[in-house]
Order: C-alpha cells, then structure tokens, then sequence
C-alpha cells in the first residue's frame, strides 16, 4: 500500500507540475517580448487565466480508462489503528470507498421543492483509476462530472453518479469538470461542464449540457454511467451546446457558468443561458453566451461565431458568468486581464440584455486593481499562496441578482491579493511579465454592489478579515432576500494555512454585514496523504504538492435555510484521509442541521 500511495502522489505531482503559477516562465535571451501569460506551458500560449481543469485538458494528461472493467483487487477496507474522521457540521457529500480526490464544487436546490439537492464536483478518479487500480474502491467513471443528490434537504445521500459523455458525429467528447448546477423550471436540473476528446483537444473539445428528468430522484433507478455506454444515462440527457470538432482544432472553450430564467412573465422562461471563455490560436479569449430552451431542444449562440461578442475588444478575457435578475433580464460579467505583456491592470465589467440576450447594452465597469489609473492600484491578482492552501485559478468572480421582494440589486466580489509577493522571478532571468505579482501572502474578499441594474456600481469594501482568503461566492436567498458572501478563509489559523469556510451576511441589501463561521473545525489541506511527500525524510513530509481543491466552491440559499457545498478532507477512506465535497446546512439563525 505504502508503494501505491508514492506512486500516487507522483502521479498527481506530474499533473500539478503542469499547472503550477506562470512564473516560471523559460529564459530568453536578446529576443523580442513574448506574450505573458497566466498558464504554465503547454498552455502559455493562451494568455487569461486557464481553469484547472481546462490545464488537465490541454496537457493531455488522460489514461486509457475505458478499457478497464471492475478491479477484483480493490479495496477499501480502513485500519482501526490508522487516522481517524475529523467530527464536523457537515455531510461528506459523495458516495465514493476510493482515496482519491473530488473537488470544485457547485450546488443547486429545486426552487419548488427545497427537500431536493442536487451537488456536482470534479472526480480526479477518472485521471487516475487507469493507473492506480487499486486505490478506485472497485468502480472507475466514464468522466469527470460527478453529481450527488439528496431528498432530505441534505440530511442524507440518494444517489451519487457522473453524467454522461457525447458522442459527436463519431467523436467521444467527455464531460470534463467545470461543473455547473442550476434549477429548472419544472423541477429538475441543468448541469454544464466541459466536453474534451480524451486523445487530445486538438482533435475537439467545446461546452456541453445535461438535463435530469424524474428519474434522477426515483429510488427504483439508476443514474449510473457506464464505462461501456458512457453516453447513456437514464437520469440525464446531454447535448453540445458548442464546441470545435475535427483535428486540427484551435480553439479552446473552457469555465463555463449557467443561469435559468425563471420569470414566469418573460418570453423566455425557463429558458437557460452558458457563458463561457473561448480562447483562441493567438493566445486571446472573448466572452461566449449561448441560449437553449427548457428543453434542450436547441440552442442558439448570442455572442460569438457570427453575432458580436459581448465583451466587445476586450482581447484577454476570463470568469464569463451569466446571471438572470427577477424579470428575466441577462446580466453578463467578465473581467479582462492585462495586456500582451503584462498581467494587470484587471477590468472587471458587465452588460445586460432584456430577455432572451439579444439586446445587449453598453459596458458597465464595476471595479479595476492592479496598476495605475485603477480603482485599487496596489491590489494584484492571486495566482498562488505562498502558504500552499491548495492550487488556484487566478481572478476568480462572482456576481449574481437579488430576485426576492427585497430589492433587485446587483452584487458582485472577487479576492485579491493584499500584501505578501514571494517567489518573484526577476524579469531579467525570465523575460516574462514585469509586473507578475508572484505568489500570495495574505488576501482580501472584496464586495460591491449596484442598485440601479449595473451601470452604477459601489466602491468595493472590503469583507475579509486578514488572512488567505479565497473563493468568494455570492448567493442571495430569493424568499427573503438575505444576502451571502462564502469564501475560504485561514483568519482561525495564527499559521495562515488551515482552511474553513465562512459566510459575511447582509439583511439589508448589502448594507451591512456580519460574519458566520459555516465550519466548525479547520480543515488541514495537506492532511490527504496523496499530497504528502513520502520521499522525504520522516516527519519532514510535508505538501509533495499543491492541493487541488478546485477553482471555485457554491452556496445556495432558499427559504431561509444556506446549503453550502465545499472542499476539504475530514472523513477517512481506505485508511486515508482524503479530499471530498462536503454539504453544510444551516437554517436562518445560522445553526447547523448536523
């Protein structure tokens, strides 16, 4: 087993080595500026910041897993004398007896019925089952999109599954991470991801969307998807909302993000809108928006191909999030970072639409930092912590609609890096970006607000205490209008590592805000043995790696009850700790249901 588990974490290491921050960029000599960028090689051809899964993507870091069938080796029985689980207010929010890792976490309730939960992840399983047979408990996905539901309001599990792949014209496209979960009209669910050719994406990758039927709660059947039909699914039904297909493809879609629309008086009900960042051969990236019926009939692009593209010349975009506000109206933000030749300055902005997407107005900035002439010109992007909590995508955002009888404002927040930057690589020695902000010390959850549908924003303030704070995301429960800022933060740890998740609440639209620690007990990122380095001397192990705890995590908040679903490693599998999505639920006074 000790084996294994070194064989495994070399394994992830040779993923992470892939992904780590752009800094280390090769040397050059006496040779024209090259185009500074985010994303290590072979992805530093693209400029924006990448998501993690779009690197494993694009590295091509993929096993020959369809060939395997069920391992009669596998095991996940526990040692009594081993670690043990870490007691907590929350459900490990998965079915899995493996001891590898799930992360990047979205949720969503069903709005009629607040009992049904739907949670999705990226299950790292798929990356490692065909080389590490051992350690898959005896069951290897068909993808990387993982879902788990609940009938209880996440009291318990019903089901935990992956969605299916495609099947294009002869082409196998996986469902490849990036999830994300929203409510339908008529109570079931849409889950997008990513679509990538397991071979390569130049041979074809592009966004996909499933929908559930009534099966997806139906006790008597099963959601599975097979290793040897991975395109079928009796809950699920998928389809290409866009997507390059054929060697050679160029393009490269990635970070997709979903809305519904759930006004019952527009034209456009139930309709449900993905935007996602389409990057380009000459290292550019636009805003992409596409519109399917409730049905998934058929989808129409209303930003790219032939129509404009909604984030107009901005040439270094990245985080295209779409929103839907209480009268159907599509909000669109982005932010676009710097130049050619540099990181910053970072402009994040917005557009709105009346329903449908087809009218979008001018552009609507919400706030700058990094450089001069920006709002905060001292704040820089985040594109790693020096205290190694877990691997980032730089410039996260997130921005969403107040849709209750409250008000309809706006609400948006990002984290920036605030003091602290380490590991800085003279630009001499790199020929790489002069104003790389290296890696991070300390951050802040910064927050802004419009009342006016977006074209007068707040000054951003800041919502986080000192610290490493990470991941905001914004929800507002659309009963009583209460608004939520998660986020990941280390302000318990007078080390700056370990991690716990905390919401800033707000009663009055934005006002003011108080501060709810949603964790009871810290969670130790490196405490999932496939990231210790067992080559290392004893007790000197320490990260092997940097921790993949994906991109983002989600909240959602419905009748006055905050469902939290997040990262973190407190239950023991397989006589590992290891890294799983967790629920938490706490009602309106901020109590846990656990």
């Amino acid at each position: 087993m000790r084996f294994l588990k070194v064989f495994l974490i070399i394994s992830i290491a040779s993923l992470s080595l892939l992904i780590m921050p752009s800094f280390t960029i090769a040397p050059t000599r006496n040779v024209p500026p090259v185009m500074a960028s985010y994303n290590p090689a072979p992805a530093n051809n693209f400029h924006s910041p990448l998501s993690t899964m779009g690197l494993v993507g694009l590295t091509k870091a993929t096993p020959d897993i369809r060939s395997l069938g069920a391992d009669p080796l596998a095991s996940s029985s526990s040692s009594a004398s081993g670690p043990q689980t870490i007691r907590q207010n929350a459900l490990r929010f998965i079915i899995d007896n493996s001891s590898l890792p799930q992360s990047e976490t979205t949720i969503a309730v069903d709005s009629g019925n607040s009992s049904r939960v739907v949670g999705g992840f990226n299950d790292a399983k798929f990356l490692l089952c065909g080389a590490i047979r051992l350690e898959c408990g005896g069951s290897f996905p068909a993808s990387l999109s993982g879902f788990t539901t609940s009938e209880d309001g996440g009291i318990t599990i019903a089901k935990s599954e992956h969605i299916p792949d495609l099947d294009v014209n002869g082409t196998s496209l996986v469902s490849w991470g990036d999830p994300s979960l929203a409510a339908s009209v008529d109570g079931n669910f849409f889950y997008a991801s990513l679509a990538i050719d397991p071979r390569n994406t130049l041979l074809g990758n592009g966004v996909m969307i499933a929908k559930s039927n009534s099966n997806l709660f139906n006790r008597n059947v099963s959601c599975t998807t097979s290793l040897f039909n991975p395109t079928a699914n009796s809950c699920w039904t998928a389809v290409l909302v866009f997507g390059n297909i054929g060697f050679p493809t160029f393009t490269f879609e990635d970070k997709d993000r979903i809305a519904v629309d759930h006004d019952p008086s527009s034209p456009f009900f139930g309709s449900v809108y993905i935007g996602w960042d389409h990057f380009v051969i000459d290292g550019t990236s636009s805003s992409y928006l596409a519109r399917c019926d409730g049905n998934l009939t058929s989808c129409t692009i209303v930003s790219g191909l032939t129509q404009p593209v909604l984030s107009g010349s901005d040439l270094f975009v990245a985080w295209t999030t779409p929103l839907v506000d209480k009268n159907g109206n599509v909000i669109v933000a982005w932010c676009n970072f710097g130049t050619f030749i540099t990181f910053g300055p970072v402009n994040c902005r917005m557009r709105s639409s009346p329903p449908g997407g087809m009218g979008f107005g001018q552009t609507e900035n919400i706030l700058s930092y990094m450089g001069t002439g920006t709002t905060l010109p001292n704040d820089t992007v985040v594109v790693g912590w020096a205290t190694e909590q877990f691997r980032i995508a730089a410039g996260l955002i997130s921005i969403t609609a107040d849709t209750s009888p409250l008000s309809g404002n706006l609400y948006f927040s990002v984290q920036v890096c605030i003091s602290g930057h380490y590991y800085v690589i003279p630009r001499v020695f790199t020929g790489g970006a002069a104003d790389n902000p290296g890696n991070c010390g300390r951050s802040a959850v910064l927050f802004s607000r419009s009342i006016d549908g977006g074209v007068i924003w707040s000054s951003p303030v800041t919502l986080s205490k000192p610290a490493v704070n990470d991941q905001p995301f914004v929800t507002v429960d659309s009963v009583t209008g209460r608004l939520y800022v998660l986020y990941y933060t280390t302000q318990f740890d007078p080390f700056d590592h370990r991690i716990d998740v905390v919401a800033s609440i707000s009663s009055n639209g934005g006002q003011n805000f108080h501060l709810l620690r949603v964790t009871k007990v810290s969670n130790e990122p490196d405490s999932d043995p496939n990231m210790y380095n067992y080559l290392a001397p004893a007790g000197l192990g320490s990260s092997f790696v940097v921790p993949q705890y994906g991109d983002y995590f989600e909240a959602a908040a419905n009748s006055g009850s905050l469902m939290v679903l997040f990262t973190a490693n407190y239950v023991v599998e397989a006589g590992t700790f290891q890294t799983d999505p967790f629920l938490a639920v706490l009602n309106q006074n901020g109590q846990s249901t656990f």
